[in-house]
């Protein structure tokens, strides 16, 4: 934990042995890649001590998180969209599960997607050691869906659910959270859909005496809507405070209205609300769906579609503070060690946030960080250990391209 938080630069294992440990990279890179200890030990504890550090009735946030890799020997790799970089690139993509509360987050879960053309070619998952437990292709909602399931069986006591357009879109999805009784907050495309009314089902009747009589139930008194094309109708915006920051309250133009959404495999009415939102100056508007119909504060609502913000802090947390994104391993046990300890060192960071804000009400994840470097310093290096450091660092790029060559069938190198 100490050269996850501590080590400068990048904090993948050479550099963590080399400034943090007596130990040296081999002994972490078995800790990491060869051990068998159980990560999702580690992850049930995690989960179930953070909800109760953060608080009870904080809200579940689901969202994914992918991190470039090179090359396509890394587990679950491939060329896929990657919201770090807003683009399709070459990257592994992990699902996880956050828990706020009143700006304290912490990530408490998650699942690596393995796409299709990792799960259908057994020589592939052989390389990266994939479980064969594991070797069934499940969407990242389906993952999604696994991750919530394990909350509410930990008993987590969590308010609503809160995730972003891709898992809004999935209409299955949400319908398996009302059938939990579940309330959930969802982003969705502005080309999706909804009924201003409600829509009874029914099989339409025959024009005419001939062919054969309508099989397939329809709506049959209205017609879907484009959500974009509600928002332009509104003419009575509300401007709501969503949450302080660090210039002031943060203010947005906010529209809700209840709709029913569309699931083409319940033919029954589902009602919710459709939250609109977008800046003061028109611009980057967000349509969400939320089933929580005995809500009709329009203030209460908005707070709510808002609580996605603080995932994407998670994330950044675990990144910049804990190097989630620093890692150099390829299998399965070692992506999935290396996540579940950088959740344990962030889980002890707002530990320690916690303690410190009872005297210091600004105090950060930054500023623990700054303590620790403090209480624990990185390992004093002679010149001699530089130079050691050095010829080993010559001689660990020249292995490298050494078995590099190697896996191309050539035998040298210059």
């Amino acid at each position: 934990m100490k050269g996850l938080l501590t080590s400068p630069g990048r904090r993948h294992l050479t550099a963590i042995s080399q400034n943090c440990s007596t130990a040296d990279n081999q002994v972490f890179s078995h800790f990491i890649s060869q051990s068998t200890w159980d990560h999702r030990t580690l992850i049930d504890w995690i989960r179930n001590t953070g909800w109760r550090l953060i608080g009870k009735n904080g809200v579940l946030v689901i969202d994914e998180c992918a991190n470039p890799k090179a090359g396509d020997h890394s587990v679950g790799v491939k060329r896929q969209y990657c919201g770090n970089l807003g683009k399709v690139e070459n990257c592994q993509v992990g699902v996880f599960m956050a828990y706020v509360k009143k700006g304290s987050r912490l990530l408490l879960d998650y699942r690596l997607y393995l796409p299709e053309c990792w799960t259908s070619d057994p020589k592939r998952c052989d390389s990266a050691r994939i479980p064969l437990k594991n070797r069934i292709f499940q969407t990242k909602a389906e993952l999604a869906y696994e991750l919530i399931v394990e909350a509410v069986r930990s008993k987590i006591p969590f308010s609503h659910i809160n995730m972003d357009g891709f898992y809004g879109s999935q209409p299955w999805l949400l319908t398996k959270l009302e059938s939990l009784d579940l309330t959930y907050v969802a982003d969705i495309g502005s080309d999706d859909r909804v009924f201003l009314e409600r829509p009874e089902y029914g099989l339409p009747s025959k024009c005419s005496s001939k062919g054969r009589p309508h099989s397939r139930i329809k709506v049959l008194n209205a017609q879907p809507i484009r959500v974009d094309e509600i928002m332009n109708k509104v003419e009575r915006w509300r401007v709501l405070r969503v949450r302080k920051s660090m210039s002031g309250f943060l203010e947005v133009k906010f529209y809700a209205l209840k709709v029913w959404r569309i699931d083409k495999d319940v033919q029954e009415p589902l009602p919710v609300w459709l939250l609109i939102r977008k800046e003061l100056d028109d611009s980057n508007v967000k349509y969400s769906l939320c089933n929580a119909d005995h809500i009709n504060s329009w203030d209460r609502l908005v707070k709510m579609q808002s609580e996605r913000y603080w995932v994407e802090r998670s994330f950044q947390d675990a990144i910049d503070l804990a190097g989630m994104a620093d890692y150099q391993v390829r299998n399965w046990q070692a992506w999935h060690h290396h996540v579940a300890l950088v959740l344990l060192a962030m889980l002890w960071v707002i530990k320690e946030q916690k303690h410190f804000l009872e005297d210091f009400k600004d105090f950060t994840p930054q500023d623990v960080i700054k303590c620790f470097k403090i209480w624990m310093p990185l390992k004093e290096k002679t010149s001699m250990v530089v130079a050691e450091l050095i010829v080993q660092n010559h001689e660990n790029r020249k292995n490298s391209r050494r078995a590099k060559m190697k896996r191309k069938g050539r035998t040298s190198f210059i």
